[in-house]
Order: structure tokens, then C-alpha cells, then sequence
């Protein structure tokens, strides 16, 4: 294996939340691998600090309640089935579109600064997907894909700040420190906090089909 390229990853949940917090029968809270110890956390949050993981990602994996065994957000326990049933409950944690504040908040009373962020999430992410060329850093020649944040404004993770279908997180009602006013995708903006569901501009301010584009060819990750 020698020469071969190795990274290493993690993800928010793992970095923010501690085993011994998880409440009986909260699948919410379940995950491959599971949720660890605050000392194993511990020993995580130090291999981010000094280089040995290369990126934390979201690992998004949302499922509807019923399959999570969970009665939130009308879901429903199908016969046979225990609620909170921790080994027959889907495995995965939603967080998609919250993840930069939750490791800001933890981070940043660790030592972790903006520009260890952007490294983690960003830079190091579009050099893995081979897409250093067009992504991951703000600069003249690749898109314009950026977010307005400020990193010291509370941020109270509630319902309405959950842009995925099946609000089932265990992130609901954290607090955490910054917040997002804006995303921009390649010079479009693509979400305005200031808008909500039922204004007259939310159609324009927050967009609801997919920007992404395809990808031709092989990509090659370059370091």
C-alpha cells in the first residue's frame, strides 16, 4: 500500500455529540459507526486540530420517520415494529445545510479558526472530487460558490431551518454560534434568509431544483 493516496474523514455528528447524551430510544440518533464516547470525541477533535483528518462532511443520511422507528413528524410504528427500536431502526443522521455552525460552535472553543473550516469543508473537499480547478477556494476563474455568515451570531436550530424533507435530527432546537444569511452557487443565490416559505419572493430566493452540474470524464484528486 505504500504511496498509495489515504485520507481520512469524519463527520459533524461524531465531533458533536457524545454517547452518553444519546436518550433511550432517540433513533434519531443512530448511526454506522455508532455515536462514541466524549473521550473518543476527544481523541477525534485532536486528529482535527493537527491535520490527521482531512475533511468533515455531513455523511446526510435522512429516511422517512416510520423508518427510523420514530413517532415524530407523523410517523408511524407499523405492527410488529417497537418504537425506538435501536437495532431495526434506519441508520443515518440528517444535517444537511446545518453543519457549519455546528462545527464552528464546538470548534471554535478547541482552537479551530475560520480558516481551518474552510480547509475541512471546502478546500480539501474539491481537491479530493478532483474539482480543485473550478471549486474550494474564493478566487478569480472558479465558481462563485460562497456563503454570507457570521460567525458570532446565535443560531438556534429549529424547524424552519431544516430544508430537507424528514425533520428528523437530533440537532432540533441545539444552539450554536453563526449563521448563515445567504449560500451562493456559482453567482446565483440560492438561499436568502431572509425569505421564508410563505413570502412572495421565495421562489426566486431559495432554489428547489438541483444547480449542480455533470462532471465528464475521469477526475483525478491531486495534493
Amino acid at each position: 500500500a505504500e504511496g498509495l493516496p489515504l485520507t481520512v474523514e469524519t463527520c459533524f455528528h461524531y465531533l458533536t455529540i457524545n454517547a452518553e447524551d444519546v436518550p433511550a430510544k432517540s433513533t434519531e440518533y443512530k448511526c454506522c459507526p455508532p455515536i462514541r464516547s466524549q473521550s473518543n470525541r476527544d481523541k477525534l477533535w485532536e486528529a482535527v486540530l493537527d491535520g490527521t483528518i482531512d475533511f468533515v462532511v455531513s455523511d446526510h443520511s435522512p429516511c422517512t420517520p416510520d423508518l427510523k422507528l420514530h413517532p415524530c413528524c407523523g410517523g408511524h410504528i407499523s405492527q410488529g415494529s417497537v418504537e425506538g427500536d435501536f437495532v431495526k431502526a434506519w441508520g443515518g443522521i440528517a444535517s444537511v445545510g446545518i453543519g457549519l455552525p455546528l462545527l464552528w460552535t464546538e470548534g471554535k472553543n478547541r482552537g479551530l479558526k475560520v480558516q481551518d473550516v474552510v480547509r475541512l469543508i471546502s478546500e480539501r473537499t474539491a481537491v479530493h472530487s478532483g474539482l480543485k480547478d473550478r471549486k474550494g477556494q474564493i478566487a478569480v476563474g472558479l465558481d462563485a460558490d460562497f456563503v454570507v455568515w457570521n460567525p458570532e451570531e446565535a443560531n438556534s436550530i429549529t424547524k424552519d431551518k431544516l430544508h430537507f424533507r424528514n425533520k428528523l435530527t437530533p440537532y432540533q432546537e441545539r444552539e450554536c454560534q453563526g449563521l448563515v444569511h445567504q449560500t451562493v452557487v456559482r453567482g446565483n443565490i440560492v438561499y436568502d434568509i431572509s425569505q421564508t416559505e410563505d413570502s412572495a419572493d421565495w421562489e426566486n430566493k431559495f432554489s428547489k431544483k438541483p444547480l449542480g452540474q455533470w462532471v465528464d470524464g475521469a477526475i483525478t484528486a491531486r495534493y
